[in-house]
């Protein structure tokens, strides 16, 4: 039997800069070890640090996360999943509704998804990296509060309670299912989801970038 791709090609691509666009857009991702060594996600705060050709993520966990101990043990199997955006588009905004009614709900979404492998790295490399992940974070808030603001002593205990990581994905995936199939439709769609004080809004951003290229 042919394996059918999933989501359909007008719905995903394999492009890694589309994909590390999702993630550095979203910043938080969901790790799933692919070996089965958890059951349930862990999730983190993600800074990209690497290139359109060799994207590389840096994060970081508290030492109690159930991921810890393995990543002592080497580097792990795993898939990061970085949600960006999803909601319900009502067939009520659709051309097609109040002439035939052949219309049903959808759900619309974007998501990238890297499988990979994920490490701990030396401890004397964590403060860099954390100073990286403020300092990221602070420029997309349109702050500029650094980690040496905070007492060095403090800092120096804070840290000892997390553990940096750094995930080298091998393959990636993004999804963006965003009325690709109903171009009649797509500004109507757009704008009912900017009217809805939902997070469902966040949608319209997304299709407006796909609008844009």
């Amino acid at each position: 039997m042919t394996a059918r791709r999933y989501p359909p090609e007008l719905f995903s691509s394999e492009d890694l800069e589309q994909a590390v666009v999702v993630a550095e857009r979203v910043k938080f991702a969901s790790i799933h070890p692919v070996d089965g060594t958890l059951c349930d996600p862990v999730f983190a705060p993600f800074v990209s640090v690497g290139n359109t050709t060799q994207a590389v993520f840096h994060g970081h966990l508290v030492r109690a996360s159930p991921l810890f101990e393995p990543l002592m043990e080497g580097p792990l199997n795993c898939r990061l999943v970085f949600q960006a955006a999803d909601g319900y588009v009502s067939p009520s905004v659709y051309e097609e509704t109040p002439r035939s009614g052949k219309v049903v709900p959808t759900w619309n979404y974007v998501a990238a998804q890297f499988l990979g492998t994920l490490e701990k790295v030396p401890d004397d490399h964590l403060l860099p990296l954390l100073e990286n992940q403020v300092d990221e974070f602070e420029r997309c808030q349109g702050s500029d509060w650094k980690l040496s603001d905070a007492p060095p002593d403090y800092i120096d205990q804070m840290s000892r309670a997390v553990f940096g990581i750094q995930f080298e994905p091998k393959r990636w995936r993004t999804h963006h299912k965003l009325s690709q199939n109903r171009p009649t439709d797509r500004q109507a769609v757009i704008a009912w989801t900017k009217a809805l004080d939902t997070p469902f809004k966040t949608l319209a951003y997304w299709m407006g970038e796909s609008d844009d290229g």
